[in-house]
């Protein structure tokens, strides 16, 4: 399974990499469209933080999910205090839209086959 990974937040990167135990995923270069990443990568499932201003969240998955990459299962996380952000994904298409928390728990769910 091939994994790009939309985060930037030292805390959650670290949880990701210690979930992957080993396993490779992609990375989203810092400064890089999520977009461009999605159709140059064609992941099967991308991991986001709806909150990174420089990602665009929001716009980027409406953008994925109008492509050419709209299979890819999008799995997003916000505070679980940002109600607006987490409609707005769900508006746009995130496949799941989940608290930090939630998140936090799910990984090895999300990296299982990467």
């Amino acid at each position: 399974m091939n994994v790009l990974v939309a985060i930037h937040d030292l805390m959650f990167s670290s949880k990701v990499t210690a979930a992957l135990g080993g396993k490779k995923v992609n990375w989203l270069p810092r400064g890089s469209n999520v977009v461009e990443q999605v159709a140059l990568t064609k992941p099967d499932v991308l991991l986001i933080d709806l909150a990174a201003p420089a990602l665009d969240a929001v716009n980027a998955i409406r953008a994925i999910k109008a492509s050419d990459q709209k299979a890819t299962i999008v799995v997003g996380y916000v505070d679980h205090t940002r109600a607006e952000v987490m409609e707005a994904a769900r508006a746009a298409g995130c496949d799941q839209v989940l608290s930090k928390g939630e998140f936090a728990r799910r990984l090895p769910e999300f990296l299982q086959g990467a």
